[in-house]
Formats: structure tokens, C-alpha cells, sequence
């Protein structure tokens, strides 16, 4: 669904400030869309589910949506929330030729999305989605504290590794996917405890095991343009979200709170922030009974209103006002 700000009208051609990718169910790009209006800027929201087409005039790129159209010369700022541009075409995957002429739009789509980083922009596209070993090794690089990384497809070299090791294991998914859906039920991937008892066959699926690092509390960091949002998070005194926090205690929830990073820990989340290119990101890292800071992992496009709310960070008025940049 396309929304469009109350005092624009639906005329053939308009002038925006301000564009903004996301999803149609995302409430976080709502929360910045009202600030916006506040700001009294202008501002259009294209969404995945929105079909889109684009013309291509010379220097000048057209997007039309329906009864709207707007030029990319009329862009000031870009926030890549999430999604992508869902391009009508023509193909009807019969066409012996529709695969060339997929090739080809493939590669306009990226020179638009390339297009989008060179304006004033928040996140993008090509960055949407980081390798998780990567990332912990570029890390490691910037000496920043990680989980010792292991992948095993084999239960010998499993047992080998871990009779040997004096700490627990935990398992994750590198892909950071944590919802599956299927027919009629949901599974959520959460970080588990490597049990004794399991009964791991001789060989699987490549899996990655890091050592089970103890912990004094969990932080939640939101990252913007060098400026970091921290919460911490008490969720080691609850068995269930002990290991992995996301396992909510609907019940019983954990206790959140705002926390000031230590300054060497900032200058080395933003260098390696820098290093990956990325201007906006939540960053998971844990605090050890020792008062070591332990880095897990960035997710580009995580969420920021479960730090934002209970910390009163007002982060969806800070983005607002990054978007709302004017040369």
C-alpha cells in the first residue's frame, strides 16, 4: 500500500522530499512517517506489496504508482527500511527471451539502487543483508571481543572439539533467519544450548557452535550515523531467555533500561560499522560477569522501537530528522 502525506494530492505529477522503502506491516516506518508530518515534510512510502513502474528518459528516471508519478531528480533523502522496488514487467516466463529481459532489468534495478546511494540516504539495499561469519571476523579485525566461531558437519569432530573445551557450546543459524513458516504452524530458530543428551547423527547440515559465553546482562545497541542507542537487558536471571532473550517471558518480562557504552567500545563499533558501510544498524553484544564487552552480531534492518520505547530514545524522531537533511 502507497501512502501518501495528507496535503499532497494525488496529482499526475508531485514534488517529494523525502522516499522511503519498507513493507507494508513495518510500524516503525509509520512511527517515522508521523514525525515526519510533524516536521512538515514532505514524503512517499513505497512498500514491497506496492507494484511499481519505472521509465527510463534519458538522464531521468519516472516511478510511477497508479495515479502518481515522481521523478528521481525529485528526491531528496532515502531511507532503505526494508523490501524492494516490485517492478511490474511484462514477463510471463514463456517468452523465450523473458530470461534476457530479466537479465537486463536485473541490472537497471541495481543502478537504481545504486542511484539511491549516492543522495542522502539512511541504509541500503546492497547492504540489507551481512554475513554473520564475516562480520565477526571484521570484528575480531577492529579488536573487538566475538564468540569463537566453530562449524562442524560432523559429530566425531564435534565431541573431539568440546571434550577438549572447558566451556558449554550454543548453536545458531548463521543466517540470522529466525521464522520459518509452513502450512499451519511457525518456528522460531532461537540460540540453544548444545545438550550432552542430543542425539546428533554422524554427519548434518554445516551448523555453527560458539562457546556459551556467561553473562552479566545483553545489550541492544541502535546505531545511527555514528550517534549509539544502547539498552541493556537483565535476562539471566529468567531460564528462559538465559541463552536467548528473544524467547520472551510474556509473564515475567525481562527488565530494560537505558546504558552509556564506554567511549573505546563506541570508537570500535563505529569503526567497524564504517568498515561494512553501514550508517544504521542494531548491534547485539554481552557484558560477562567480568565487565567484558562481547560482540554478537548487526543486523542492518533489525528492529529499534524495542529499544526506543522503553528507553524513551525517541528514535524515530532522530530518523526522521536524519531524512529530513537539506543541503
Amino acid at each position: 500500500m502507497l501512502e501518501i502525506p495528507f496535503r499532497v494530492s494525488q496529482a499526475f505529477f508531485i514534488f517529494i522530499m523525502i522516499l522511503l522503502l519498507s513493507d507494508e506491516r513495518d510500524l516503525s516506518t509509520t512511527q517515522v512517517i508521523e514525525w515526519l508530518d510533524i516536521l512538515d515534510k514532505k514524503w512517499i512510502r513505497i512498500n514491497q506489496e506496492d507494484k511499481i513502474e519505472i521509465e527510463f528518459c534519458g538522464n531521468e528516471i519516472v516511478f510511477k504508482l497508479n495515479t502518481i508519478e515522481f521523478k528521481f531528480s525529485d528526491i531528496r533523502s532515502f531511507w532503505y527500511r526494508r523490501g524492494f522496488l516490485n517492478l511490474k514487467t511484462d514477463s510471463t516466463g514463456i517468452d523465450p527471451f523473458d530470461e534476457f529481459q530479466n537479465m537486463e532489468l536485473n541490472i537497471l534495478m541495481q543502478y537504481v539502487y545504486y542511484k539511491f546511494n549516492k543522495i542522502h540516504h539512511l541504509s541500503s539495499i546492497k547492504n540489507a543483508n551481512v554475513n554473520k561469519l564475516i562480520v565477526t571476523s571484521m570484528a575480531r579485525d577492529c579488536n573487538i571481543e566475538t564468540p569463537d566461531d566453530y562449524i562442524f558437519s560432523n559429530r566425531i569432530n564435534l565431541e573431539t572439539v568440546s571434550s577438549n573445551y572447558k566451556n558449554a557450546f550454543i548453536t545458531k543459524s548463521m543466517s540470522g533467519d529466525s521464522i520459518r513458516e509452513f502450512e499451519n504452524f511457525i518456528v522460531f530458530n532461537y540460540t540453544t544450548e548444545v545438550k550432552p543428551d542430543w542425539k546428533i547423527p554422524e554427519s548434518f547440515s554445516p551448523s555453527l557452535i560458539q562457546n556459551h559465553i556467561a553473562k552479566k546482562y545483553e545489550l541492544r545497541i541502535f546505531y545511527l550515523a555514528g550517534d549509539f542507542y544502547t539498552m541493556a537487558i537483565f535476562s539471566q536471571n529468567d531460564n528462559q531467555t538465559s541463552v536467548d532473550f528473544r524467547n520472551y517471558n510474556d509473564t515475567k518480562p525481562n527488565r530494560r533500561v537505558p546504558f552509556k557504552l564506554p567511549l573505546a567500545i563506541e570508537q570500535k563499533l563505529d569503526t567497524l560499522m564504517k568498515n561494512l558501510d553501514l550508517n544504521s544498524g542494531s548491534i547485539d553484544m554481552i557484558v560477562t560477569p567480568d565487565d567484558n564487552y562481547v560482540f554478537l552480531e548487526v543486523n542492518p534492518v533489525g528492529q529499534f522501537g524495542m529499544t526506543s520505547f522503553p528507553c524513551n530514545y525517541n528514535i524515530e524522531k532522530k530518523i526522521a530528522e536524519y531524512l529530513s537533511y537539506e543541503n
